[in-house]
């Protein structure tokens, strides 16, 4: 049963200068570490046929190790679990879920029973409805969604064909652990944030609702000033929207650029950066709503083909989202007319 922690708010603390960026010399197959600071790493999903599919976090509290967002796939998970024990010297103690999505939660049960796994109140809700859900239509129908990626990768060239890669390892990985899966819920959650106290550094949990989905989960190391947004950002990617609030997901990326604290942002798809990158975002959720509002405006709309994807955008991976996404957008404001007063 989940336990709902009080809430704990409290002020930032000064932040230091940034470490250096590293790259591990050695990636492991399913993602690459990149060490952002003394005792903090992003582990970056390999697109190149990785089975991790999203980016992970692992920071040394000191006394205990913590894993933010543990990949979508149980075995790349575990591998996480080895690579963040060899990092810091201890076990894995701490995973966070950033919010319900399979490619941030499938990897709960590699760190269950040893790990106690931290969500919000809405995301544990979230995953124990539809992650049952999920597993029914994947073994119904991964196998045969990677049968035609693979065959359509053959048959593609250019930026296509480096992308299908991606969507290779992930029904690969899919495929992978039907037989081993387990729903692994989350067995704490709070609700607006939670500080989690280490005697080296401490970390603070932030909920944004009605983002990406409707609770998103931020985690903060204010002494390194380093954020990792899990899907609140992605990165020369289009996001998925139809689980979200389009017009609030853009008010939270504006505060979190013009926070002062922080300096460092980790995705949740595609590579770290900093301020520009989540200005990136914000700029792409203003177009998105901008071009749906211009295509609202034709009464023909339903005859008529949707926006095609900006320039700026068109070499952004994940454009397969694009489409559903403008259609998502209208839906919403063919929806808001409709219950209008006349």
């Amino acid at each position: 049963m989940a336990r709902i922690l009080p809430v704990a708010i409290l002020f930032l603390v000064p932040a230091i200068a940034a470490f250096p960026q590293k790259r591990n010399a050695n990636p492991v197959q399913n993602f690459s570490i990149q060490q952002l600071a003394k005792g903090v790493w992003a582990a970056i999903h390999n697109d190149q046929y990785g089975r991790a599919i999203c980016n992970a976090g692992i920071v040394d509290l000191g006394d205990k190790t913590l894993v933010f967002d543990p990949f979508m796939n149980p075995r790349a998970a575990a591998e996480l679990r080895e690579t963040a024990e060899q990092l810091t010297g201890k076990p894995v103690t701490i995973v966070v879920n950033s919010h319900y999505h399979n490619d941030h939660t499938r990897g709960n049960q590699a760190f269950a029973p040893f790990a106690t796994i931290i969500s919000t109140n809405y995301t544990r809700n979230r995953m124990a409805e539809v992650a049952p859900e999920e597993y029914a239509w994947e073994r119904k129908h991964a196998a045969s969604m990677l049968k035609a990626t693979r065959q359509r990768h053959n048959a593609a060239n250019g930026f296509e064909k480096q992308e299908l890669c991606l969507w290779i390892g992930y029904y690969e990985g899919m495929v992978e652990s039907l037989e081993d899966f387990k729903i692994t819920l989350p067995d704490i959650v709070f609700q607006d944030s939670l500080w989690i106290l280490g005697s080296e550094r401490d970390v603070k949990l932030m909920e944004f609702k009605n983002g990406h989905t409707g609770s998103d989960v931020v985690l903060c190391i204010p002494s390194e000033r380093i954020a990792f947004l899990g899907d609140l950002l992605f990165v020369q990617r289009h996001p998925w929207l139809a689980d979200g609030e389009p017009a609030s997901w853009q008010a939270t990326l504006k505060n979190l650029y013009e926070d002062k604290f922080m300096q460092t942002y980790v995705p949740g798809h595609g590579s770290v950066c900093e301020k520009a990158g989540v200005k990136d975002l914000y700029d792409y959720l203003g177009k998105m709503q901008e071009l749906a509002a211009e295509a609202a405006k034709d009464t023909l709309q339903t005859a008529a083909p949707l926006p095609a994807i900006p320039p700026q955008y068109g070499n952004w991976f994940f454009g397969r989202f694009y489409q559903p996404n403008m259609q998502f957008l209208l839906n919403n404001i063919t929806r808001r007319k409709e219950t209008l007063p006349e």
